[in-house]
């Protein structure tokens, strides 16, 4: 429909033509967004194509229809890039007059909105959101919006092109990375340049990367490959210095291992210690059904991980079994059934007495260890504890079954840390951990005596260290990379932070890479030092996760 209407304006090259091309491109779109779902969209669309057809046949101007159809299209300002630059876009094919679409622009600058995917509904709206995923193939959804920009701009540009984008630092982390800069490499792109963390120069306190990409020959002469202003062989979709690796695999041995945290739906569930008290006073059963409540708040803030809260916690129980506590069910009756009542889930409102989300194989991987494993999902810095299992989880936190020192040390280790900061994403700078990607995929190292006395060494001294200064873990790391703080004590975690990376490399085998020293660094080289260790680490880890993945196919076909 639209390449007629651009056949006339490449044509006749007129006003009217142009006003006829634009309005028909403008109908595609408002069919769009006029519309709900694919069916109702195809159906409009094709509505209005035979409309097009019927008024094109004429020869005369558009009818009225068609024109109301259009003012509600450009309430969005639509821009139609071939109309707009035909020249680019458009020719005439060899011996026809005919317009087809060819070629593209030499090269794309950009500086996206910073959005994340979880402000695009509020900021685009469900159907500008909606446009993007089915407008611009691949995307899943959970992208922030310069994985859109990168797509798009790879669209505009030519056979031989490039394009270079000043984006969030997400570009290169989980999903954003997987819709945008891989899907560019996978196409043929080639990272030749890019800046993996840059503070932005304007009032806005955040950290941006800067990418640039080129297709066919401008891939070709783009000249060597800088990273962060040092040369390399190459540059791959993670901003590494490293070939392209297919995502990492989640491991079988790995399973089962890795748990959110409960989903209560209702902050009726949840009690002061005063009032906990006052219920177990009136009666004493009621201690059987109230539970120590523990978020990620908790366990980064206090120095105990100690927890303020209580929840009431009727497990998977029957309406008839929680009556056997009728004050704690008349509660939760007054509270959580009233939130929940407006609820599209119809199993929140009928189970109102339940969790929304009772992680039922979460409590079973615990039940009857002394003590599991613990982290906050968005954090600052990479940090687990222990905790007693004796106690209900929030959402914020994940949980595992773990109780080994060892476990601890290798999760702690900064060979894990340089493995999660990769795999995640991050949120105004902070870790947003995803055991789907960085726990079920990573390849743990061989237990060992070494490892096992390490973690206790460090865990050990932190908890001391953190009873004895009053600080919760947050505060604790703050003081630990902070290289200008010289507090002996802070001298002895570091260095055993140190004794921990060490094991862990030596449980790999890997004795001969060097960990640089547990602060942040300031100076140039420390910060390249560090980024070699980085670099180093996490080849080697890919390199193993795709061997341990192989021998346990090869297992199960055996």
């Amino acid at each position: 429909m639209i390449a007629r209407a651009v056949d006339a304006w490449t044509r006749a090259g007129d006003d009217d033509a142009r006003a006829r091309a634009r309005l028909v491109a403008d109908l595609v779109v408002g069919a769009y967004f006029d519309e709900d779902g694919d069916r109702r969209r195809a159906a409009a669309l094709a509505q209005r194509r035979a409309q097009v057809e019927s008024w094109l046949r004429t020869g005369g101007p558009p009818p009225a229809a068609l024109r109301s159809l259009q003012a509600r299209a450009l309430a969005r300002r639509p821009f139609h890039w071939p109309l707009e630059f035909p020249e680019v876009f458009l020719r005439a094919a060899p011996g026809s007059d005919r317009a087809e679409e060819t070629g593209g622009f030499d090269a794309v600058l950009g500086n996206p909105p910073f959005m994340g995917q979880s402000q695009m509904p509020a900021e685009l709206g469900e159907a500008g959101r909606g446009w993007l995923l089915d407008t611009i193939p691949g995307p899943h959804g959970k992208t922030d919006l310069v994985a859109y920009f990168l797509r798009r701009a790879r669209a505009l540009l030519g056979e031989c092109g490039a394009l270079g984008l000043i984006t969030t630092n997400t570009v290169a982390q989980g999903d954003t990375r997987e819709a945008g800069l891989a899907k560019l490499v996978a196409d043929g792109g080639r990272i030749y340049e890019a800046w993996r963390s840059r503070e932005w120069p304007g009032a806005a306190a955040v950290s941006v990367s800067v990418v640039h990409v080129a297709f066919g020959d401008a891939a070709a002469h783009a000249g060597a490959a800088r990273l962060d202003g040092e040369r390399c062989e190459l540059i791959n979709s993670r901003l590494h210095p490293a070939p392209e690796r297919p995502p990492p695999i989640a491991l079988r041995a790995n399973h089962g291992k890795s748990y959110l945290g409960n989903k209560i739906y209702g902050q009726g569930f949840v009690l002061t210690p005063a009032r906990r008290a006052a219920l177990i006073e009136a009666d004493p059963r009621n201690a059987a059904r109230i539970f120590p409540y523990l978020g990620g708040e908790e366990i980064n803030t206090s120095p105990t991980h100690d927890f303020a809260r209580y929840v009431i916690d009727f497990g998977a129980m029957t309406l008839e079994q929680a009556g056997r506590w009728p004050a704690l069910l008349e509660i939760v009756r007054e509270t959580v059934q009233r939130e929940r009542a407006g609820l599209k889930r119809r199993a929140l409102r009928e189970r109102w007495w339940q969790y929304g989300e009772k992680q039922l194989a979460m409590r079973r991987s615990i039940a009857g260890l002394p003590r599991c494993l613990v982290n906050s999902q968005v954090s600052k810095h990479l940090v687990f504890a222990f905790q007693p299992t004796d106690r209900v989880f929030s959402h914020a936190l994940y949980v595992y079954p773990l109780t080994s020192y060892a476990a601890f040390a290798a999760l702690q280790s900064r060979v894990h840390a340089a493995w999660a900061w990769r795999l995640s994403s991050s949120l105004r700078g902070d870790l947003r951990y995803t055991p789907t990607d960085c726990f079920e995929t990573f390849p743990f190292p061989p237990p060992s005596a070494a490892l096992e006395r390490a973690g206790a060494a460090l865990y050990r001294a932190r908890a001391a260290f953190m009873i004895e200064t009053g600080r919760g873990l947050t505060r604790t790391y703050n003081a630990l990379k902070d290289p200008r703080q010289d507090d002996p004590a802070l001298a002895r975690l570091r260095g055993l932070h140190l004794a921990v990376d060490r094991a862990a490399l030596a449980a790999y085998g890997w004795s001969e890479l060097a960990p640089p020293p547990f602060v942040t660094p300031v100076a140039a080289r420390g910060r390249a030092a560090a980024r070699g260790f980085e670099d180093a680490v996490l080849e080697r880890l890919f390199a193993l996760n795709l061997e341990r993945a192989a021998d346990e196919a090869r297992a199960r076909a055996g």
